[in-house]
């Protein structure tokens, strides 16, 4: 005999509902990528904060590791860096991202100096258009040096690296006519460096022999005392020994002495103002023409894909002296561009 029963109202089961917002099977997996992220996340922001405490307290200057020193020059990345990370914070909602965006901002505070320029200091005194180019071994286009001598009324160049082929192009294409005084140490390959001017020059020897040339000369300006000009080329900072160099050589530059010449000295840096060693000269009385007009961001020399774009060239000046104008023009053949700055002397 069979017997009929009635089926429940109701089917009830104690398995979660697909659709039910709370469903997620792969929520131990989720909780692991998330710790994953956020590991990764800290991890970024330990790093920069490392850099930022490096940059700050001018550890580049305490030792010679040559990795450190070099790094310091990627400050503006590392700003770009940590404000992009405080953004994926942001997005992930992450709390990190507001302690990032502090470091974030910290590091951009070191380069707000260079993107304004700096009110002047009253100089009444000869205008003089000086230019700087790292000719790269002799490679420098000379034709288009020669253009920007002439369009920018250059009244003095300095050209590290300057090799003998370089002279012969550089005067083929109309140099000697334009600056013919010069002071000139012709070497091959990248040693060699010199100093032309559409003035009187008078070679002096105002510090001990570099590893690569850095030659100085009195400009003879007429109806005023000479300027001291040093075309400048500091052994750049690739290894151990080369950063003791590299600050040693920076550190002996020369100095603005009162009741002296006026002193400028313009070339090829190796360093940039992440540097402290760099630093160091402007703090000694000098004024940096890119910074004082608020251009100190502009890049002068790239090496991509080894080397990305950086402000290691430059043209500083006697801090009486006013900074009336200053550019970055391209240099067809070099790795490095072109700087000019108009300075009004006091």
């Amino acid at each position: 005999m069979v017997r009929w029963t009635e089926a429940p109202d109701e089917y009830t089961h104690d398995l979660a509902d697909p659709n039910d917002d709370d469903f997620d099977v792969d929520h131990p997996a989720r909780r692991r990528r998330s710790r994953t992220v956020t590991f990764l996340l800290v991890l970024a922001a330990l790093v920069f904060l490392a850099y930022g405490v490096a940059r700050v307290l001018s550890v580049d200057d305490l030792v010679d590791n040559a990795l450190l020193v070099d790094a310091m020059a990627l400050t503006p990345y590392v700003v770009a860096g940590s404000l992009l990370l405080a953004l994926v914070s942001l997005v992930l909602r992450r709390l990190l991202a507001l302690v990032v965006l502090v470091l974030a901002l910290s590091l951009s505070a070191l380069l707000g100096p260079r993107y304004f320029s700096e009110e002047q200091p009253e100089a009444t005194g000869p205008h003089l258009r000086i230019m700087a180019a790292n000719l790269y071994l002799g490679h420098a286009d000379a034709r288009t040096i020669v253009n920007l001598v002439r369009q920018q009324q250059v009244d003095v160049l300095t050209m590290p690296e300057l090799t003998p082929a370089e002279v012969s192009a550089l005067d083929s294409a109309g140099l000697s006519e334009l600056l013919p005084y010069r002071v000139f140490d012709a070497r091959p390959g990248g040693d060699g460096n010199g100093i032309a001017a559409n003035v009187p020059l008078r070679r002096v020897v105002p510090m001990s022999e570099t590893v690569l040339s850095q030659p100085s000369a009195l400009v003879d300006l007429p109806g005023r005392d000479d300027v001291q000009l040093t075309a400048v080329h500091i052994q750049p900072p690739l290894s151990y020994q080369d950063v003791r160099t590299w600050r040693s050589e920076l550190a002996q530059l020369p100095r603005v002495e009162p009741n002296d010449h006026i002193r400028i000295l313009a070339g090829d840096f190796n360093a940039t103002f992440d540097h402290a060693a760099f630093r160091n000269i402007v703090d000694r009385g000098y004024a940096d023409a890119a910074e004082e007009t608020g251009k100190g961001l502009d890049t002068t020399w790239s090496s991509l894909p080894t080397g990305p774009p950086l402000t290691i060239d430059h043209i500083v000046a006697d801090g009486q002296c006013a900074i009336s104008s200053y550019a970055v023009y391209d240099l067809p053949g070099s790795d490095h561009n072109a700087i000019i700055a108009e300075v009004v002397l006091p």
